[in-house]
């Protein structure tokens, strides 16, 4: 599907197609999801992330399933896509996927098959440990789930609050797919918001908590 130069690896999973850039470090890794959501939290958390850190682009990732669109800037156009980025902080490798659509929701199998196929490649990359950020109305607190009683303990002792209700989209399918792979722990951050379109400041809380929980020595 995808053609570039030499210097790229294509991969595939399900029908969703990796341009991966290089081969990273793994120490510990973590893989950070922020999708355009509730508020853009997750979007917009994982871009403050990749600022922070200096980010490194590690791979770009294509799919039919995507809006049949090309997205253009200053006349120069690519196919629409998520990316992940990578990049070494507080002692451990993570990696941050983030993209501002959702996969085509007229399609009934559309974000299913998108989901299995970006948790394919972060199991395949060695990694078990996912974080999806999102957000939910009308509250300015940090509410958590996972799918580890254990760490979902923690995450409340850290001042977050169990999540009540339903996650659609992509990053509540990543969550459940996730949870059906052996050893792979899942956890979902959501920050309340009250701006539908952009909400820095429930991404601002969503990022002062992982960054607390991760010890990623964040300079926010």
């Amino acid at each position: 599907m995808i053609k570039r130069g030499s210097t790229t690896n294509i991969k595939k999973f399900s029908e969703v197609f990796f341009e991966e850039l290089y081969e990273p470090s793994k120490e510990k890794p973590v893989f950070i999801i922020g999708i355009t959501g509730i508020g853009g939290v997750g979007r917009i958390t994982v871009e403050i992330i990749k600022e922070l850190t200096d980010a490194q682009l590690l791979c770009r990732v294509y799919s039919p399933y995507f809006p049949d669109q090309v997205q253009i800037e200053d006349g120069v156009y690519e196919l629409l896509h998520y990316e992940i980025h990578h990049a070494k902080t507080g002692g451990r490798d993570v990696f941050l996927l983030s993209g501002d659509f959702q996969p085509d929701f007229t399609v009934s199998e559309s974000s299913y098959t998108v989901a299995e196929g970006i948790v394919d490649y972060i199991v395949n990359l060695g990694c078990r440990r996912i974080l999806v950020v999102d957000g939910f109305m009308n509250s300015k607190d940090i509410a958590v789930t996972s799918n580890d009683l254990d760490i979902l303990s923690k995450l409340i002792k850290a001042g977050a609050k169990p999540y009540r209700g339903y996650l659609s989209g992509l990053a509540g399918l990543i969550l459940g797919l996730s949870a059906l792979r052996e050893d792979v722990i899942c956890v979902g951050v959501l920050a309340g918001c009250r701006n539908v379109k952009g909400d820095k400041a429930a991404s601002l809380r969503a990022l002062k908590f992982i960054d607390n929980v991760l010890g990623l020595d964040l300079n926010i």
